[in-house]
This record gives structure tokens, sequence and C-alpha cells, in this order.
């Protein structure tokens, strides 16, 4: 059974730290963003968009992988020591702190993006674990 609990922690860490790496790699893609919508940089602006499309699949990814962990995350955290649920709900926390300062600086952006449907996802997500 320990065995099992430290696969079900190592699995969810691995998820949550390549999910938090991805959103803060998007979070630096969007500052440059709106750095160069200040320039006349149309080349640059077309690399961090397809920047921002490459992140957005490999969160969709990520974020597929967690989707069923997030349905019954409190039986997942059950299966873990107590040192690491805490540690994995601070991870989603700060998941959370990266997505809310992303979805601020793209105020602007289509409703219907892909990002900001991975953002909508995120927001219920905080919901839950709140």
């Amino acid at each position: 059974m320990e065995n099992c609990n430290i696969n079900a922690g190592q699995e969810l860490f691995s998820l949550l730290r390549h999910q938090r790496y991805l959103y803060h790699e998007l979070a630096i893609l969007t500052a440059r963003k709106q750095q160069l919508a200040k320039t006349n940089s149309p080349e640059l602006m077309l690399e961090v968009i397809n920047g921002r499309r490459k992140l957005v699949e490999k969160l969709h990814d990520v974020n597929s992988k967690l989707r069923p962990i997030r349905a019954k995350w409190f039986a997942h955290l059950s299966q873990i020591e107590p040192a690491q649920m805490k540690k994995a709900n601070e991870m989603a926390e700060e998941v959370q702190r990266i997505v809310a300062r992303i979805s601020a600086a793209n105020k602007g952006s289509t409703a219907d993006s892909p990002l900001n449907k991975e953002r909508k996802s995120e927001k219920k997500w905080a919901q839950v674990i709140a």
C-alpha cells in the first residue's frame, strides 16, 4: 500500500510541476506579447503567438491528465502523506495565482480562444480545492 501512495504522490507532483512550469512560461510569453504590442514587430509578435499556442496545446494535454485527479481531488490527496498533501495544495494554489496573472494581462483576448478555455478550466479547479 505504501508503494501505491508513493506512486500516486509522484504522479501527482510530476503533473503539477509540469503544469506550473507551462503556466509560468505562458506568463512570460504573455508579458512579452504585451511589450511587443507597443512596438511594430509583427514577426516577433507571430513568434510569441506561436509559442503561446504550443504552450496551450501542452497545457491541454497536462490538464487532460489532471482532470480525473481533480474530479476526485480529496480522494487522491488521502492516498499521500500529509506533507505531500500540503505541498500538492500549495502547488495547485500557485498555478491558480499564475493563471490569475495571465487572465488579468489578457483582458482584451478573444473569449473563445483555446487559452481562455484553459483559464476557465483552471478557475473551476480553483473552486474545487478552495
